[in-house]
């Protein structure tokens, strides 16, 4: 099963219902897409779920009532793999976006990801 695809699928869900709080099931990936997203804006906050000690509890920002996130898409899948050079990362949205890469530095942005010159693998992109 792959975590990422449902991870991001409970995010999506929980935008469209408007829910500000969703549970998650914990994973070192994830929790390391979290911290992108925690520090890029995406999200307020997340932590460890009061309920069970296998997922996390994400914390949506919104601004205005409207959520933060817009869109969300797997870009590397486990049957498919995609892969980026230094020089081709890509750019979400004319850097309205980020693209979430797993480098050899851990998971960053794209903008961190070009700053450090290295690529990697384009987990997803968050809008």
């Amino acid at each position: 099963m792959d975590v990422i695809a449902n991870f991001l699928t409970k995010i999506r869900n929980s935008l469209v219902r408007r829910v500000e709080r969703v549970e998650v099931a914990k994973s070192g990936i994830v929790g390391d897409i979290l911290n992108v997203m925690k520090k890029e804006g995406y999200i307020t906050d997340f932590k460890d779920s009061p309920d069970s000690k296998f997922k996390y509890l994400v914390f949506l920002k919104t601004y205005n009532g409207k959520p933060v996130i817009t869109g969300l898409k797997r870009i590397s899948k486990l049957s498919k793999r995609v892969y980026v050079n230094a020089d081709n990362v890509p750019k979400v949205y004319n850097n309205l976006g980020i693209s979430v890469i797993s480098t050899s530095k851990g998971v960053l942005a794209d903008k961190e990801a070009r700053a450090l010159k290295i690529g990697g693998e384009v987990i997803c992109y968050i809008w």
